[in-house]
């Protein structure tokens, strides 16, 4: 008992010394900066191991101790994790009621004159369970009213595939005309949830990855006869909706025991049949249902803590602008729990379920999409 009271004074006064020990690192950092002379990371370690012999201070709380000075607060590395492919958690949806929603665009070309009710994109709402397509041409502009036409016939084209459902929610991303008081009316009347999507990397990946396929598809349907990608893109969607869905390279069967499962193919009656062979084709399809016991995980960061998410996360724009030198959304949110999952690799991911200071939103960032901050005044 005596022994273990020494050892818990020893390792207060172990904390106090390196926590004294830093001070004196920062304190010259700043200095430094009062006399335009900006140390690199590299140079604030070397200060402190071979010129003041803090040995004992290692490299990580130094380099964390330097990312809540304001000098150093908002230009933390774009660095992405290593190998990243498949190692988000998996999109799981057991009902065939809700739409992943986005718009996509075509750039004005020297091919053919776009007429200007066509210069504003086309909205895509993909069927997360299904991976059937809808879309629907954007007549004029992006307005609220223009938002609401397309999603009524978007919602009729639903009924047409999935007769007697009714959609239970909407996800997007803060587009302004479907923030509106105008949409989120036309939502609230049909009963219909919304969600937004705040982050780049985390918002409607279904249906950027349907826009995606539809420029592709529309662009090898293009011939000397018909160039206009508004003619074509309708032909371009009823292609996709009829390819067989193809999971972790393996086809899906349907019940009869020969046919595969196409988006156009799955119905209300057969849906369970089709969600018990994604599981088996997919397993963490069924496993990331399921949180892993957080005590099982390392994280490097602790609940409580303040963290800034990177642009590289919440913006499209390329690394190398302008505004570059500035790599943290303004936004200091604090840390409300940490987060293990199974991603679609089927390994363990670490994640972490944030609240923004001052907005007061809720939202969940991957471990390499946050940086440590200071806590707001």
């Amino acid at each position: 008992m005596q022994k273990d009271r020494k050892m818990e004074k020893k390792t207060k006064l172990d904390d106090s010394e390196l926590e004294r020990q830093l001070g004196v690192v920062l304190d010259w950092v700043k200095s430094q900066i009062e006399k335009r002379d900006v140390p690199r990371f590299v140079d604030v370690v070397d200060y402190a191991h071979r010129v003041l012999k803090f040995t004992r201070l290692s490299r990580k709380t130094i380099t964390n101790g330097l990312r809540l000075l304001d000098s150093y607060a908002m230009n933390s590395p774009q660095k992405r994790q290593k190998l990243r492919s498949d190692r988000n958690r998996p999109m799981i949806v057991n009902s065939i009621t809700q739409l992943h929603a986005d718009i996509g665009f075509y750039s004005v070309t020297r091919d053919y004159e776009t007429p200007l009710r066509y210069r504003s994109g086309f909205l895509v709402c993909k069927n997360p369970l299904t991976r059937f397509i809808f879309v629907e041409i954007l007549d004029g502009d992006r307005k609220a009213a223009t938002m609401v036409k397309a999603f009524r016939n978007v919602f009729a084209k639903f009924q047409a595939q999935y007769p007697g459902e009714k959609i239970t929610s909407v996800a997007f991303d803060r587009e302004k005309s479907v923030t509106s008081n105008l949409f989120q009316d036309f939502l609230r009347k049909k009963n219909i949830l919304f969600h937004a999507f705040f982050n780049t990397s985390s918002k409607s990946k279904m249906a950027e990855s349907a826009i995606k396929l539809i420029r592709t598809t529309v662009a090898r349907l293009k011939s000397e006869k018909e160039k206009r990608w508004w003619k074509l893109i309708d032909s371009a969607v009823a292609s996709l909706n009829s390819k067989p869905i193809r999971i972790n390279g393996k086809f899906l069967k349907e019940k009869n025991g020969v046919d595969f499962y196409a988006p156009k193919d799955v119905t209300v009656e057969n849906s369970a049949h089709f969600i018990r062979q994604l599981k088996k084709a997919d397993a963490s399809y069924l496993f990331g249902q399921f949180e892993v016991d957080s005590r099982w995980c390392k994280f490097v960061y602790r609940v409580g803590d303040f963290v800034r998410p990177k642009l590289i996360v919440t913006s499209s724009e390329v690394l190398g602008t302008k505004r570059s030198e500035v790599t943290l959304e303004e936004e200091t949110f604090q840390i409300k729990k940490c987060l293990a999952y199974v991603s679609r690799r089927n390994t363990i991911e670490k994640a972490y379920t944030c609240v923004g200071f001052k907005t007061e939103r809720e939202e969940t960032f991957q471990e390499d999409e946050i940086a440590l901050a200071p806590a707001p005044s």
